[in-house]
């Protein structure tokens, strides 16, 4: 404690620090900050700089490569994904990845979709997304873009 702050402004700033990450996802936080804290001992890093922080993600980037579809297949690939796929076998993963893009749903976000969630109004779909990571609900429209909404 600074000797010019009070234990009642070191209390509520400690308060405004553990609330400062979202519930749902803390423990990946966590995990995430161990990992560094980790590295940070092996490698004998004593203080953090821009230098450590670029060394560190340029030696662990595989921790760190995004897990969204944009960012690891073209949407040539997801386009012929959606047109040649069979529907009997596929047309979950279809409407799941269709609603993912179109939305940038995170995968909790999918999973508690409820079908009340959606709305068909003819030519677009209008989505709700109720639960979200920042407790803020949001929408968004599914146009009819390449016969998508047919696998609706």
């Amino acid at each position: 404690m600074d000797n010019c702050e009070s234990e009642e402004i070191v209390e509520a700033a400690n308060i405004a620090i553990s609330n400062l990450l979202p519930t749902k996802s803390r423990s990946l936080y966590d995990i995430a900050y161990n990992r560094f804290k980790k590295w940070c001992a092996e490698k004998n890093v004593q203080v953090y700089s821009e230098n450590v922080l670029l060394a560190y993600f340029s030696e662990n980037a595989k921790n760190y490569k995004s897990s969204t579809l944009w960012a690891q297949y073209s949407m040539s690939e997801i386009d012929r994904f959606l047109s040649s796929a069979d529907d009997k076998e596929f047309l979950m993963i279809k409407v799941g990845l269709i609603l993912g893009i179109a939305g940038a749903c995170r995968t909790d976000e999918l999973v508690n979709l409820s079908v009340d969630d959606i709305e068909d109004v003819g030519s677009s779909l209008i989505v709700k997304i109720p639960n979200t990571k920042t407790n803020i609900p949001r929408i968004f429209v599914v146009t009819d873009v390449g016969n998508m909404l047919e696998l609706f």
